[in-house]
């Protein structure tokens, strides 16, 4: 940018030249730096700057002895000066001009920011802090959803039509009918290992057919509706979460609202309800089996025929403990429902929040589980039930 009149006249707008010489380069700077003047001069200069001047001469800066700044201009010419220095060209300044403001810039160094120390408890502190937020906040959250569903519900009381049963039916038979096969197998299983582990301690003291006593205490009261609660979970309440999950991924929630549904009405309900159903005739069909393959190993390592066993277990186990067990599996079913439709609807952005979500929904619902029934065995031993 070439300066139109002599030096010795006092300018209206900034300007700049440059001269460059085999010694090296000359850079002045003169007019009127003033915030009013300045808006694309930074930009102009900087540009002129890294494109004109070659890096290996010596940069001359003079500050015209007409030249005016405020400390908008100042601070500006500063900048352009500091960002020469800091490409590790030599640079030499001189100032002609009266200003009070150039020397105080190019002097200045900002103060380095403290480092702050934090040890190991400070930052544990912090996390436990940062994470009981994220829970309580949760909590509400989810405490509110299952209120929306309450109130959605209640209001298909009033006319069942409105209720999805087609749709209930089918989740139900991808929860309940379809899990038949791992759940019985699990059970089965399970059965025989507590047997096995039993009859061995047991055998010390000459009281092997107490085994059946163990067995169907353990297995009627908690094992059962303690695995059926966990396998559901993992394979029924992560499949709610990622089916609702995609469904928000590709606008189909957005679609259901728009044609005036209730999601909660047309996704949510039916799902819980279907659980609901099932769950409870899932634990009754785990301790079937559980019971089953505990008779077919006191059958083969102690010699007990299945009609004492029956007759035994008849004498050891009150009908209470079989309904102690059976009256979790709706609290569990409730609990696993919600949480994978709460999760799928919090799905956002891309598929990595569904995998996300899903990770979650699988062990918020055990966790929940788990201290649903510690809870439950608490009251019932208090209850002395």
């Amino acid at each position: 940018m070439t300066p139109e009149t002599p030096s010795t006249l006092k300018r209206a707008t900034p300007w700049f030249d440059t001269d460059q010489a085999k010694s090296g380069i000359t850079l002045r700077i003169g007019g009127a730096w003033i915030c009013n003047a300045i808006g694309a001069m930074e930009q102009e200069i900087q540009s002129h700057i890294g494109k004109a001047l070659p890096k290996k001469l010596p940069i001359e800066v003079t500050i015209e002895k007409e030249c005016e700044m405020d400390t908008a201009g100042a601070c500006l010419i500063a900048r352009v000066i500091k960002g020469l220095k800091s490409q590790n060209r030599v640079v030499n300044v001189t100032i002609l001009s009266a200003s009070p403001f150039l020397n105080h810039f190019l002097t200045f160094e900002p103060a380095a920011e403290p480092v702050l120390h934090i040890n190991w408890k400070t930052k544990w502190l912090e996390n436990l802090g940062r994470q009981t937020l994220v829970f309580g906040n949760t909590s509400l959250k989810m405490l509110g959803f299952f209120g929306e569903i309450l109130v959605t519900w209640m209001r298909t009381l009033k006319s069942t039509c409105d209720l999805r049963w087609v749709s209930v039916f089918r989740h139900g038979e991808e929860v309940g009918v379809k899990a038949l096969p791992i759940i019985g197998l699990i059970s089965f299983l399970i059965g025989m290992v507590l047997c096995y582990q039993s009859i061995n301690q047991l055998r010390r003291f000459g009281a092997e057919l107490y085994t059946i006593d163990f067995l169907g205490v353990s297995i009627l009261r908690e094992i059962s509706v303690l695995i059926t609660a966990i396998v559901i979970a993992g394979r029924s309440g992560s499949a709610f979460t990622a089916q609702i999950g995609t469904m928000a991924l590709n606008q189909e929630i957005d679609a259901i609202r728009m044609l005036g549904l209730n999601p909660i009405l047309v996704l949510v309900i039916p799902r819980i309800l279907a659980i609901l159903i099932c769950l409870p005739l899932l634990v009754f069909f785990s301790m079937m089996m559980g019971l089953l393959g505990g008779m077919v190993l006191t059958s083969l390592i102690i010699d007990v025929t299945p009609l004492q066993f029956v007759t035994h277990l008849q004498r050891a186990v009150s009908l209470s403990t079989f309904w102690v067990g059976m009256s979790k599996a709706p609290m569990f079913a409730v609990i696993i429902g919600l949480v994978g439709c709460f999760r799928g609807l919090q799905v956002k952005g891309s598929a990595e929040s569904v995998g996300k979500m899903t990770t979650q929904s699988v062990v918020e619902s055990i966790f929940l589980v788990i201290v649903c029934d510690a809870l439950m065995s608490i009251i019932f031993s208090y209850l002395k039930v």
